[in-house]
């Protein structure tokens, strides 16, 4: 089997292009997933935390990054970036379902101490939670912190409420580079992940 030449992009600079649309590059830190499965779901309604299995995800550390629209500062596309190599292929992973105009990546840990941290009527949208998610509106990628400890990576769905896919970026063995989600583009359709072109023998 031949394997197709890659992309000759590593994911930060695909994301960069794929969008059509000028963009400025926000940093928010790295981030560790210990266990290695994540859920993204809106971060204060958790509906998609409870769908097994969850999204693998490699363990390293992963450098968190926003691409801006330029006009006010949404965000357009939020990324978790754990390697430099050239992108080869992906998948189409979920749709994460906003209702509050954020998206989250939470560990099963993190929805835990989300669902922890509620008021008496059930809502964790109150003290420091919702001072961090407040903090700078629109809300640009942040790691948040909850009392026991836990941190997790949020953003502002730069289009408001709304559907969004999730997408990975794989390296030539299939490794997961990147994962991606985005809220607004430059086309007409979502920037899918690239379709791998392997190919039979010949």
């Amino acid at each position: 089997m031949t394997i197709a030449a890659p992309l000759a992009k590593n994911a930060l600079a695909w994301l960069q292009d794929g969008i059509a649309m000028p963009t400025t590059l926000y940093e928010a830190g790295t981030w560790r997933v210990p266990g290695g499965v994540i859920f993204p779901t809106d971060p204060l309604g958790l509906w998609q935390a409870f769908e097994e299995p969850g999204i693998r995800v490699p363990t390293d550390a992963a450098r968190i990054v926003g691409l801006l629209e330029e006009s006010q500062d949404r965000t357009a596309i939020l990324a978790f970036i754990w390697s430099h190599a050239p992108v080869f292929g992906g998948d189409d992973v979920c749709t994460i379902a906003s209702v509050c105009g954020l998206a989250g990546f939470l560990t099963p840990e993190d929805v835990d101490a989300v669902q922890t941290y509620g008021d008496p009527e059930g809502t964790p949208y109150h003290g420091m939670y919702k001072d961090q998610l407040d903090a700078k509106l629109p809300t640009p990628p942040t790691l948040v912190s909850l009392p026991a400890g836990n941190r997790f990576p949020i953003s502002g769905s730069g289009w408001g409420n709304g559907k969004y896919p999730v997408a990975s970026l794989t390296d030539a063995d299939g490794t997961m580079l990147a994962l991606y989600t985005q809220f607004i583009g430059g086309g007409e359709n979502w920037l899918l992940p690239p379709v791998r072109e392997d190919k039979g023998p010949t």
